[in-house]
């Protein structure tokens, strides 16, 4: 097998010594990138596993009660600020139980979403950088979307998890360039569509402009739906 190689590259495609040699070192490294990368993918899916237990919590953390959430007490100063990202969520007349609160999933720090029981602080970077990605979260259930978080982790904490003023960045599709057309939700291909619809066509009105675009896939765009801004272009 390895003469017949050898004969292909030297006499049928007319390759130097030189250059198979250049070829073998070439495929070796190839080879030894894969390697790599499947092992980084692999460490980084056990680490995720691992990662993502239930908290047991430390002294400072006080349970309000068996059926409710634990809150972790921050330590800090004695005005008594709470962190960002913390909002109030409502109280339990009943029995007295203190407040209970609720992160703002759009504004929660590190230190907001690692107080969250189960998630720690590898969860708690891929959430904001997903986050930022997107532009923001308009409803809970996008975190079902983050790479290695449990659906059902989400909806034993939605009462925790609040949306607050959602979506902070937008993609004005009259106004963004080719380069800046990205997003989590858009396929590739899909932006090239609209910008030459734009082009022939001028600015879009609305979203139901958009629809009647043909090529397009409707189920991406609607999607997309929440951080579209169709703002139209300014005056010449």
């Amino acid at each position: 097998m390895k003469t017949k190689l050898m004969y292909l590259l030297r006499f049928t495609l007319a390759y130097t010594h030189a250059e198979i040699k250049g070829l073998i070192v070439l495929l070796g490294m190839m080879a030894i990138y894969v390697l790599l990368y499947i092992g980084f993918e692999w460490r980084e899916n056990e680490a995720a596993k691992s990662e993502f237990q239930p908290v047991v919590w430390e002294a400072n953390y006080k349970a309000i009660s068996p059926k409710v959430f634990v809150v972790r007490k921050f330590e800090g100063k004695e005005s008594g600020v709470r962190r960002k990202g913390w909002v109030d969520y409502g109280s339990y007349k009943s029995g007295g139980h203190k407040k209970i609160q609720a992160i703002d999933i759009n504004t929660a720090d590190s230190a907001a979403w690692v107080a969250l029981n189960g998630i720690g602080p590898g969860f708690a970077k891929r959430i904001m950088t997903y986050r930022e990605k997107l532009g923001g979260f308009y409803q809970v259930d996008q975190l079902k979307e983050v790479y290695g978080l449990d659906s059902l982790w989400v909806k034993e904490n939605k009462a925790l998890l609040k949306v607050g003023a959602g979506v902070y960045r937008f993609l004005a599709i009259n106004e963004v360039e080719w380069k800046d057309f990205r997003h989590p939700y858009l396929p590739y291909g899909q932006s090239k569509v609209v910008l030459a619809y734009r082009k022939q066509h001028g600015a879009l009105k609305d979203f139901e402009a958009l629809e009647k675009i043909q090529l397009l896939d409707l189920v991406a765009w609607r999607r997309l739906r929440p951080y579209l801004s169709f703002a139209p272009l300014p005056a010449p």
